[in-house]
């Protein structure tokens, strides 16, 4: 009697857990609080103290953002890895229309931020909007398009910055990457925005259909009346947009721009993407997970910096988090 009633009691946990883990966002959940519980223990309480909880929202707004744009991308079944060189060469842009001698040169001023800003965010839609006629129109594998829109947006970079770092930032940059509103970060807010006015999309509008189904078969998606290439130009344009307005965080908050600002961004984009579920074969992925993903790396990176951990190790930690993820999404589907 009683080994019957603990097969029951075995069978009733398997169901539930198996419950919870059908539900790819659930997972993450989990797997969230179980790092930020172990890291708590590491560190003494150090890194779920309100304070560095905020500095994570704000050194993770920008890689998050920048997924948001990854997803639209990978969800067609592409990838983007012109995230850092855009974020780089938008930043670079707006912040010497802002400062530099050299825009003052051309215009007889500098320009205000009102007009910089949106000029980043342009650039990043323009620099997205080649590399999505590349992949569209021209019919060049995603990989290498946006590898070489990496390498272009790096140059045009470095042609503004001389290859030095620009710093002496005007403060009113201060206010996407430092401020805060009623006690939040503003960059937290952004990313928050971000991702409502995504999830809406992806929920509610026919645009959402065209973008899974041009992922899930390009071919039936042209068929039933899908514009594939107009679909596929867009997301490298949102992605492109999205890199800069995460490059515009990241610079307000550094108050400064340089190559290294910027470094494995792109990867970091992908890996978030990767983790939060969106499937690298396109149709298939969300933006909450996304969302959550972007935390993992976030709670993660935060998580060993306080601990004083090799750099080096960051890398190989989070291969070992997208294996992870990757074999739960496996055992969830059997």
């Amino acid at each position: 009697m009683s080994e019957v009633t603990e097969r029951r009691k075995r069978g009733t946990a398997r169901d539930i857990a198996r419950r919870v883990f059908r539900y790819e966002n659930a997972t993450l959940g989990i797997i969230l609080a179980a790092i930020m519980g172990t890291l708590a223990v590491a560190t003494g309480g150090k890194t779920i103290a309100l304070r560095n909880m905020k500095m994570v929202v704000v050194e993770g707004a920008t890689m998050g953002v920048g997924a948001i744009g990854q997803m639209f991308v990978i969800l067609t079944s592409g990838i983007d890895l012109s995230v850092a060189g855009m974020a780089f060469g938008t930043s670079a842009l707006g912040s010497a229309m802002m400062t530099t001698q050299l825009w003052q040169n051309i215009l007889g001023y500098a320009a205000p931020i009102w007009v910089a800003v949106p000029a980043m965010l342009a650039m990043g839609v323009g620099l997205g909007a080649i590399s999505g006629l590349f992949v569209s129109r021209i019919g060049i594998p995603p990989f290498i398009a946006t590898l070489g829109m990496w390498q272009i947006a790096h140059g045009i970079g470095f042609l503004i910055t001389g290859g030095f770092t620009i710093a002496r930032m005007i403060d009113p940059l201060r206010f996407f990457g430092q401020r805060f509103i009623y006690g939040f970060p503003v960059a937290g807010i952004i990313w928050i925005v971000v991702g409502a006015v995504v999830y809406f999309v992806l929920h509610y509008t026919s645009y959402a259909r065209s973008v899974y189904a041009t992922g899930s078969n390009p071919v039936s998606a042209w068929l039933s009346g899908v514009n594939v290439k107009n679909t596929q130009l867009s997301v490298y344009m949102i992605s492109g947009f999205m890199a800069a307005l995460g490059g515009l965080i990241r610079t307000g908050r550094v108050m400064s721009v340089s190559y290294s600002s910027f470094d494995f961004l792109e990867l970091q984009t992908i890996a978030s993407a990767v983790i939060g579920g969106v499937s690298l074969f396109g149709g298939k992925g969300t933006v909450v997970g996304v969302v959550l993903g972007a935390l993992v790396i976030a709670v993660v990176l935060n998580g060993m910096t306080i601990l004083r951990a090799d750099p080096f190790l960051e890398s190989l930690v989070l291969g070992v988090i997208v294996i992870a993820a990757v074999a739960v999404d496996y055992w969830r589907g059997r």
